[in-house]
């Protein structure tokens, strides 16, 4: 079998996530309930597995037929940033891969092992790629991390309006502010910072905004 990942740029993935939002959680508040969207609308189950982090190496994975997502059990019960994070990153791959999963039929871990490791290197980084790019941009939508940002801004003008331009620190700084409203690592916060060019954004906000 020949598996071939389409090769979706970042921006191609932003739709899918506005797509998915907008039929599945238009108001946008925060955090996004990306459980309650996967069992009560997409209408599948998530089922804890004990050590399959530890054994497998594996966070989690979505079945074959599409129906479970199947998630590491220590995750589940302790992590809930994380956990949020790999539901969203195997619902990019219900959403923007089907027709990969056609004629699938792997019905052990060992076996979606197997198949994870069949897959070419380029294929599987396009693959894993669009996940996580999805998950970030599912669980902080731009508009919301926009204006979270301002109003971060806005509620520190004291401390950094003095600045010629923000530095690294501020932006450090907002990702962890900023990770809690969304129920995420402030990793994911840091990385759609820079994806969507903040920093270089509102560089001169205090100045524009006297």
């Amino acid at each position: 079998m020949t598996f071939v990942a389409p090769h979706l740029t970042y921006r191609h993935v932003a739709q899918f996530v506005e797509d998915f939002l907008a039929k599945f959680h238009p108001s946008l508040q925060l955090p996004i309930p990306i459980e309650g969207i996967i069992e009560f609308d997409l209408g599948l189950d998530i089922v804890p597995v004990p050590y399959l982090y530890k054994m497998f190496s594996q966070s989690g994975f979505l079945s074959a037929d599409r129906t479970k997502i199947f998630i590491d059990e220590y995750q589940y019960d302790n992590f809930v940033e994380k956990y949020r994070f790999t539901l969203a990153h195997e619902i990019a791959h219900f959403i923007m891969h089907e027709s990969l999963y056609e004629g699938l039929s792997f019905d052990s871990i060992q076996e979606y092992i197997e198949f994870i490791q069949s897959m070419p290197q380029r294929e599987l980084y396009w693959y894993e790629t669009q996940g996580d790019w999805f998950a970030g941009q599912l669980l902080v939508p731009t508009s919301q991390l926009e204006k979270f940002c301002i109003d971060l801004l806005e509620s520190n003008r004291d401390q950094f309006s003095d600045s010629k331009n923000l530095s690294h620190e501020f932006w450090s700084y907002a990702s962890n502010e900023l990770a809690g409203p969304f129920e995420v690592n402030p990793i994911v916060i840091e990385i759609r910072i820079q994806r969507e060019s903040f920093a270089e954004k509102f560089k001169d906000y205090y100045q524009k905004n006297q």
